[in-house]
């Protein structure tokens, strides 16, 4: 029998396709938008009046708001075309971030647009990216999908500084403006130019046709990804956009704080290095075990220790071992789970990670007003990273008849 080529595998080069899709990943809205609150949120409490809690339920709702936005993504990465999905989503993005900073809009009209923004990004995130390569790159997958989150990871290490100077600069309705030009050049451009559309693409019966939901609900791993999901974020998520207070109340300048913020970037950068590279040398779950429990050593160090030099340190290396999780999660999915339902299967996976840093915003919010300071917070993350070493114990090695039991089900399932 001979097997057909990936039709996502003809997008482009993979070489092409990998570098395009780090970019969009790095510098579109998906890539900043959460990144980067904590360093708004001062400017953005002073124009409103808005209590710290206020200010995060903005990033709570949206973050809230993925339930529903991810599976609608998932299904969009596994029936439309890849290429025309990407683009649109981000001239939605750019239009949003452009009128977030030149119109001059209230509480509710900065909602709003923060809102639709955010929504848009899912159509140029993980979800459809990961996907595309993770098919493109069969053989060394742990690498490829490791590289594509490490170079996202330039965003998160160069946004914060970015977004910092320019609302030194500009204020934060211009360094919103800015973003947006940002958005168009180094995320829509490479879109256009590096992600190909698959052309006279041949099909058989079954290979090329997405399987039903129940195929996905069917898979014993789906329980485990999103017990794991859900609980690391829980643990990690809300931290990144309470890293600048956070730093700041621990006695660091606004200017150090916004470094700590950037500095996460490269531990995550790094992180996702490693992750691909040791995904496909060593054992999935003790790996994945291990990297939930490291950042529980930061997280206790921060809530225990008095501020110091040794916070950015900590700040580094709790990136480093949550940056292993995205693409961790993504070689799961694609290891674990039938291709046919790659993009809803990590659609859900996304959503319990989505719920679970929605939920970790909100404490952090909630614990901080009620106590004044982040050391509660900083504990119930640990314990969440806790529970969640456990989850990946779950998973249990594909059988050799995935591909040949996922072909049956498509064929009986309905979309």
């Amino acid at each position: 029998m001979t097997t057909q080529p990936s039709p996502v595998a003809r997008i482009g080069s993979e070489g092409k396709l990998l570098a395009g899709a780090s970019l969009i990943l790095a510098f579109s809205a998906v890539g900043f938008l959460v990144q980067t609150f904590g360093v708004f949120s001062a400017a953005i409490e002073q124009e409103f009046g808005w209590s710290r809690t206020e200010t995060y339920s903005v990033l709570t709702i949206a973050t809230l708001l993925a339930p529903v936005l991810i599976p609608l993504t998932g299904w969009a990465a596994d029936r439309l075309n890849l290429r025309t999905l990407v683009i649109s989503a981000l001239v939605v993005e750019v239009v949003s971030l452009l009128a977030l900073g030149l119109v001059p809009v209230g509480r509710i009209g900065f909602s709003i647009l923060f809102l639709v923004t955010y929504a848009a990004s899912f159509g140029a995130s993980a979800v459809p990216l990961a996907k595309a390569v993770g098919a493109a790159f069969s053989k060394r997958r742990g690498a490829a999908l490791g590289m594509l989150f490490a170079g996202a990871c330039l965003g998160a290490i160069a946004n914060p500084l970015v977004a910092g100077a320019l609302i030194g600069a500009v204020g934060w309705r211009g360094a919103f403006a800015v973003l947006g030009a940002q958005t168009a050049v180094l995320a829509a451009l490479p879109a256009l130019l590096l992600i190909r559309s698959a052309r006279g693409a041949p099909r058989t019966a079954d290979a090329d046709r997405p399987a039903g939901w129940s195929t996905l609900f069917r898979t014993r791993a789906l329980s485990a990804i999103l017990g794991w999901g859900f609980f690391a974020a829980l643990g990690y998520s809300g931290m990144q956009g309470h890293l600048v207070p956070l730093l700041q109340e621990r006695a660091h300048t606004a200017a150090e704080a916004v470094i700590g913020q950037s500095l996460l970037g490269v531990g995550l950068l790094v992180g996702n290095l490693a992750a691909g590279l040791l995904l496909d040398r060593l054992p999935t779950r003790p790996l994945a075990s291990l990297m939930l429990v490291v950042p529980v050593v930061a997280l206790l160090a921060l809530a225990l220790l008095p501020p110091g030099p040794w916070d950015v340190v900590v700040t580094t290396g709790l990136g480093v071992a949550t940056g292993t999780e995205t693409a961790m999660l993504a070689y799961v999915v694609s290891r674990y789970l039938p291709t046919a339902v790659a993009g809803r299967a990590l659609s859900i996976g996304m959503v319990a990670v989505a719920l679970g840093g929605g939920v970790s915003t909100l404490i952090g919010a909630a614990t901080h007003d009620a106590t004044g300071n982040y050391r509660l917070f900083l504990l119930l993350c640990a314990a969440s990273l806790t529970v969640a070493s456990v989850w990946p114990w779950a998973l249990r090695e594909p059988s050799s008849d995935v591909s040949s039991t996922a072909s049956s089900h498509a064929r009986d399932a309905t979309s």
